[in-house]
Parts: C-alpha cells; sequence; structure tokens
C-alpha cells in the first residue's frame, strides 16, 4: 500500500506538466499560423513590388519611343528640313541634334527615289535605302521598326563595350507647297533601353539580384543578362505578357531555378508604336522570400524563450502550491500511523492553506467527531483549487495570446516602417515630408543632391526658409494657412510646375506634387520634386527652331500664323489700323539660274537685312517661303503710311546686291493690304489680298506697290 501511494504523481509534477503542455501546444498553434499568413504575405508583396517594376519599365518605354516619335515630327516638320536644298545645312541641323540627344545613332533625311541627302555627322550619305522597310513603309506615313542589328552602319560607328542594335523611326517629309520631299529616318540606339532598365533597377539590382527582361514578339531576348540577350525563351509570363496580362507570377526558367517573375506588355496604350514588347522583372524566389525566412527563425527563437521562461514559471508554481499541502499530509500521516493526537502545524503560505491548516487542527482537537465536517472541507478545498487552477491557466493562455499578437504587430510595422524608408531614400525624385507649422520633418536623398543642404541640415527647420523663393514665400504661408482653415487648396493633390531655391541661391524650375496625411496631432504634407529645367529648355529650343526661317534668321510662316492674329486683336483694342505687305522680288529667279542657289541664298538673307533696317524695331518682317516676304506694319495713321513703308523698301531693294560671285541688281513687287480696327477680316484672308495686290503690282509692270 505504501509503495502504490509513493508511485503517484505527485501535485507539483501535474501542474507543471499541464502548464507546460498548454504552452507548447498553444506556442506550436501560433507559429503555423504566423507562418501560413507570413508566407503569404511576403509573396504578395514581392508579386506587388515585380508587377510595379514592370509597370515602370512598361511606360517607361512607352514614353520613350512617344517622345522620340513626337521629336521625329517635329524634325520633320523644321522649315529647313522641308525646303532647304543645301545637304550642309541640313547635315548640321542633324548633328546637333544627335548631340543634345545621343541615344539617336544616326538621323538622316533621303530623296524621293531613297537615296540619303543628308546624314548625322555625313555618315550613308549617297547611299540608295529604297530597298529598307523605313524608307519604303515611311513614305506612306509614320513607320517604327522593331529592334534590329545594324547593317548599314556596321563599320561607321564607334566601337562599344555591347553590341550596337536599334529600334528605327521613319516619317514622310513634305515641302511647304506639299510635294513630298523624302523620308526623314532616326535610328534610336537600343542603349537608351538599357539606359532605363539601368535606372530603373540601379537602387535594388544588385542587393535583390532583380533583373529586367525585354522579349521580342517571335520570343527572343533583346535585353537582359548578357548570357540571355538574343537568346529565345516561352516561358508562361511570356504568354501572359502576349495576351495582354499585367501581373506576377511564380515560374521555373529553362536554368531550372523558380523565380517571381512580374509581366506586362508595351504599345497596348501608344498608337504610335506598334510594337509589342513583353517586359519581365524576375527575382529569385529565395531571395524574393529572404525576409520571411528570417521571420520564421525570430518566431522560433522567440517562441522558444517564451515557452521556457512559461514551463520555468509552471514548475516554480507547482512547487509553490504543493509544499504547503505536502506539509500538512506528512503531519496527518505521522498522527495516522502511531495514534497520537498531535499539534497540527498551522501554514501561512496562501489563505486556502492556512484555511486547511486551521480546520485540521479544530478536528484533531475536537477528535473523532469532526470527521464529517472535515470530508466537506476537503471537498471545498479541491474545488477551489480547481478553480484558481483553471483561472491561472485562462490567464495564462490571454497572456501568451496577447504577447504573440503585439509581437506580429511591432514585427509587421517595424518592416512596413524599414521598406517605406528604403523606398523613400532611393526614390528618383526629391521627397520631402513637412508638418502643418511648415517645419521638415523628412529630407531624401535625392533631396539633399537636389536643394543642396543634408537631411541632418533640413530636418527641423522651416521649409519656406529652405526651398521656397522669396517672391512666393507669402503665397506659400497664405496657401498653407488657408488649406488647415477650409481644407481646399490649388495645389494640395495636384502636380504643378513652380520654381525651387537651391542651397546657393539659385532658383530653377520643378514639378511639385503634394499630398496631405492626416494624423493624430494634425497634418503630415507631403512632397515630391523633380527638376524640370532640361525638358523646358529643351521645350524652348524646338519651339524656336519651329519659329525661325533657317536661312533669314527672321521669323516663318509658322510665326506670321501666330504674331498677325495678335496683331489684329491689337487694331481693335487701340483703334489703330495696321497693313500687311506681301513682297516678291522681280528676276530672282535668273540670278538663281545663273550664279547658283548659294548666290541666291546670299542675296535672300541681305535682302531680309534690309527689310530690316528699313522698318521700325516694332514691326514684324516674315520670310514667307523662297523670294517672298511679307511686313506687318502696325499702329498706322493710315494708307499713306504703309505705301511711305513700301516705297522705303522698294528703294532699299534697287540697291545693287554686291554678292560673292557678282554684283546684281532687281527689283520687287509689293502688295498691301490695309486692315481698319472695324473690320472682320482674320489673318488668312489679309495674307490673300496681299498676296493678289503684288500680282496686280507685278501685271502694272513691277517694281511699285499696289494697295486694295
Amino acid at each position: 500500500m505504501k509503495n502504490r501511494k509513493e508511485e503517484r504523481l505527485r501535485l507539483a509534477t501535474l501542474v507543471t506538466a499541464g502548464v507546460c503542455a498548454t504552452v507548447a501546444v498553444t506556442m506550436f498553434a501560433l507559429f503555423m499560423l504566423v507562418d501560413h499568413f507570413a508566407a503569404n504575405y511576403a509573396r504578395e508583396q514581392a508579386n506587388e513590388r515585380l508587377q510595379q517594376l514592370s509597370w515602370q519599365m512598361r511606360d517607361s518605354l512607352d514614353l520613350g519611343m512617344q517622345q522620340a516619335v513626337n521629336h521625329v515630327r517635329t524634325i520633320a516638320d523644321l522649315p529647313v528640313v522641308r525646303d532647304a536644298d543645301d545637304a550642309v545645312v541640313i547635315r548640321q541641323i542633324f548633328s546637333n541634334i544627335r548631340r543634345h540627344f545621343p541615344d539617336y545613332a544616326w538621323i538622316g533625311l533621303t530623296d524621293q527615289q531613297g537615296k540619303v541627302l543628308a546624314g548625322s555627322e555625313g555618315l550613308l550619305e549617297g547611299v540608295d535605302v529604297s530597298q529598307h522597310s523605313w524608307f519604303s513603309d515611311g513614305k506612306i506615313s509614320l513607320f517604327t521598326d522593331d529592334y534590329h542589328p545594324t547593317v548599314l552602319l556596321e563599320n561607321k560607328l564607334p566601337e562599344s563595350d555591347t553590341r550596337w542594335r536599334f529600334v528605327d523611326i521613319a516619317f514622310p517629309v513634305t515641302r511647304s507647297n506639299g510635294e513630298f520631299r523624302g523620308v526623314l529616318g532616326v535610328y534610336l540606339s537600343w542603349e537608351w533601353a538599357r539606359g532605363i532598365a539601368h535606372e530603373l533597377l540601379m537602387p535594388t539590382a544588385q542587393q535583390y539580384q532583380v533583373e529586367v527582361i525585354v522579349v521580342r514578339d517571335d520570343g527572343m531576348i533583346i535585353l537582359g543578362p548578357d548570357y540571355l540577350e538574343e537568346t529565345t525563351v516561352n516561358t508562361d509570363s511570356v504568354k501572359l505578357a502576349r495576351n495582354g496580362g499585367t501581373g506576377a507570377i511564380v515560374e521555373t526558367w529553362p536554368n531550372g531555378r523558380r523565380y517571381l517573375t512580374g509581366y506586362a506588355q508595351t504599345g497596348l496604350r501608344t498608337p504610335d508604336f506598334p510594337v509589342k514588347w513583353s517586359i519581365l522583372i524576375r527575382q529569385p524566389e529565395e531571395i524574393a522570400l529572404a525576409d520571411f525566412r528570417d521571420l520564421q527563425h525570430q518566431i522560433l527563437l522567440v517562441g522558444g524563450g517564451i515557452g521556457l521562461l512559461l514551463a520555468l514559471v509552471a514548475i516554480a508554481l507547482g512547487r509553490r502550491l504543493a509544499k504547503p499541502l505536502d506539509d500538512l499530509s506528512a503531519a496527518i500521516l505521522d498522527q495516522a500511523q502511531d495514534g497520537a493526537i498531535k499539534t497540527i502545524p498551522i501554514t501561512d503560505s496562501y489563505q486556502e492553506v492556512h484555511l486547511l491548516s486551521m480546520t485540521l487542527a479544530h478536528m484533531v482537537e475536537r477528535e473523532r467527531q469532526h470527521v464529517m465536517r472535515l470530508h466537506a472541507l476537503n471537498e471545498n478545498l479541491e474545488n477551489l483549487v480547481h478553480e484558481r487552477t483553471s483561472e491561472i491557466e485562462k490567464k495564462a493562455l490571454a497572456l501568451e495570446t496577447s504577447l504573440a499578437q503585439q509581437l506580429e504587430i511591432q514585427t509587421r510595422l517595424k518592416d512596413s516602417e524599414t521598406e517605406l524608408r528604403a523606398i523613400l531614400h532611393n526614390a528618383n525624385d526629391a521627397f520631402i515630408a513637412i508638418d502643418q507649422d511648415g517645419i521638415i520633418v523628412e529630407w531624401n536623398e535625392q533631396a539633399e543632391h537636389l536643394l543642396g543642404w543634408t537631411r541632418a541640415e533640413a530636418c527641423g527647420r522651416q521649409a519656406e526658409q529652405m526651398i521656397v523663393p522669396p517672391a512666393q514665400r507669402a503665397a506659400y504661408v497664405e496657401s498653407l494657412q488657408d488649406f488647415l482653415n477650409t481644407g481646399t487648396s490649388k495645389v494640395i493633390n495636384r502636380r504643378i510646375e513652380v520654381n525651387a531655391l537651391r542651397r546657393d541661391g539659385l532658383e530653377f524650375p520643378v514639378e511639385l506634387a503634394v499630398a496631405s496625411v492626416p494624423r493624430h496631432n494634425g497634418r503630415l504634407f507631403i512632397a515630391f520634386l523633380h527638376d524640370i529645367t532640361e525638358r523646358q529648355r529643351l521645350q524652348t529650343t524646338l519651339t524656336n527652331m519651329a519659329l525661325k526661317d533657317a536661312l533669314t534668321d527672321l521669323p516663318n510662316r509658322r510665326a506670321l500664323m501666330q504674331k498677325l492674329p495678335e496683331a489684329i486683336v491689337r487694331a481693335a483694342r487701340l483703334g489703330k489700323p495696321l497693313a500687311v505687305l506681301f513682297l516678291d522680288l522681280d528676276g530672282f529667279k535668273g540670278i538663281n539660274d545663273g550664279y547658283g542657289h548659294e548666290a541666291g541664298d546670299e542675296l535672300l538673307r541681305t535682302m531680309g537685312q534690309r527689310i530690316v533696317g528699313v522698318v521700325r524695331a516694332t514691326d514684324t518682317v516674315v520670310r514667307l517661303a523662297g523670294d517672298e516676304f511679307v511686313v506687318v506694319l502696325e499702329m498706322l495713321n493710315g494708307d499713306a503710311d504703309a505705301l511711305e513703308v513700301a516705297d522705303k523698301i522698294l528703294q532699299a531693294i534697287q540697291q545693287p546686291f554686291v554678292l560673292s560671285a557678282a554684283t546684281v541688281s532687281l527689283s520687287g513687287s509689293i502688295g498691301i493690304a490695309m486692315h481698319w480696327p472695324e473690320d472682320l477680316t482674320h489673318a488668312e484672308q489679309l495674307i490673300t489680298l496681299a498676296d493678289g495686290a503684288m500680282y496686280a503690282a507685278k501685271k502694272q509692270g513691277k517694281n511699285r506697290a499696289v494697295a486694295v
């Protein structure tokens, strides 16, 4: 009987085993749950990141091709390209454009039969390209060819670390009179696409092994790692991209390695670029899920530590609960063995044991009369112990759950904050965060490069004093206050162009996007800035080239059609008439035929200077085409003023022209069209009337002015 009692488990052992088992089951369930959701979350985040990179690469290629097409159209519309017969002038224009846009490997203009008239740096001049598709298709409309190796320029371009590959763009060129002149061809170097891919992945490619792969419609890889370029591939991501889909999948590549691959396709939203390329952004699966593996290890370590700690607590608690009971049990057994009535020790460890010891003491004093009462007290004691044990288990379980939830939330917040900081720090645009008091609280690396202030110098200072030009500070403060008061603004949640202030005091144009984020203690304003100095300079250069006559440096027809309507509006507002003089030289064709086009061009330049020297600085002198000039006279008093200026021009024309080839004399015929403030005639009608008057002057004997 004694041996059987010694083999029974003690209360401390049972409590410890129960608590440890509960902790083990709970930790295992929590680990499996966190592992499942963390794995799905990590894969979704990686897929979303790769999908966004594929969209960015697709949009960059589409935008680059659209810009190149717009450039080609602008070049084809230049007056010197449309009408100039001097190949040297056209070649110089092409070479200058190529210096500003080095991605254009070659720019050339053919004649109607496909022979190259002029090319940048003189390349391919005189070569017959009529058999090339860019010429045959470019005669009809805009033509863009797919990625291909060089043929004509194989031995003419400078040596490069990579193979020369191109995308062709061609556009028909017509003269001012509507006659087809030839085809403008541009070879866009494939280094343009490589540059986009490098810039897109520069912050992440080395660390995260992210790769950009561009696949042609026939399955050839035209951009990617060196060992893959110009090989073929037919993965599931390529098939999905060809069907116009976008997204990201997990797939096994021909090398047997599993990748997370984002996919998209170009040309879906760009009608001028029908070529379709499949854009793939791939990352090894083990790299993409590396953060998840680290999280697994952390969960195992933390969970094991918590489990061990709770097991030790359970052991100590079990011993603490059982020791007073063991002491009482020993006293009772000792009394039962010899039958003598002994003093039962009073235990003060905790309330239940104290009550038990007091009860046992009273029971011994009253001897066997209280046996039944003792049984009742023992039953009550067992219930109380069971209830307290259940309460302890519930509280322990609730504590474990709460700790696990807090740990998971803290881990996610820390990961999100780290990821967001990395993205903003490596963003291509300057990122600035400002609180509602105008104090800078965040400043990324690109902002340091763009504005000249380091992050340590900028944070904590007023944005108004750091980046806002002095002339705009009052408007900035007023706009900020209006938004805080009314919630409306002309700047917030919009993309605008404004001037910013560098550390050295220089103002420069930027594209600004500002968003407002509500917080518990106010608002946070997030701003992205992008330097647009080069873009504005290019737009100004192209606009000036489009409005100037290349030979005489006078305004051309396009400039005339902008300025003449403005002059008509001023005439109506000021109540003063204006006149349009249409001048055509008499005998100019004979000078061209007798002395050559170079002598004719020299005469036209001199003619333009003489007309400018005769009229006022406020008047407009335009070379319309060939030997035709138009003069717009404003703020006149009547017909006599216009006739007086026309007579001065005729006298200037009659002066001999000393040219390099010879000294020549000729005359001119001028047609004058008057416009009075109350007239309803528009610009085209005035030019037509002046043209008709000029022909009337020629019929009346030339060398005269006729007004209508």
